[in-house]
């Protein structure tokens, strides 16, 4: 958490992701979701379960039916969770002068 002085207002800002109870909530029911869902796309809001979908098309329609302009979690079920880390010297958004 940091903060930031704006004309004598002091602002604290969350570093937190919006989607963190979703996302822990996705990772303690993913063993559920892999033998129900594998491969399928689920959608998640808070801490329910909202459906499974065959495509990510489908779970964001259904999102956006069921949950408005709010923001929600469409996670495809995989053994791998898909992370990729790219640090920024090897993608050249910084580099070294010696």
């Amino acid at each position: 958490m940091f903060s930031q002085r704006l004309r004598g207002i002091i602002i604290f800002m969350s570093e937190q992701n919006p989607l963190q109870t979703e996302l822990e909530y996705f990772q303690k029911h993913k063993q559920e979701y892999l033998k129900l869902y594998h491969g399928q796309f689920v959608l998640i809001k808070g801490e329910k379960f909202a459906g499974a979908f065959t495509t990510e098309a489908e779970a964001y329609q259904a999102g956006l039916e069921k949950f408005g302009n709010e923001p929600f979690l469409i996670k495809q079920v995989l053994d791998d969770d898909g992370t990729v880390s790219y640090p920024a010297l090897m993608v050249g958004m910084i580099s070294i002068v010696f």
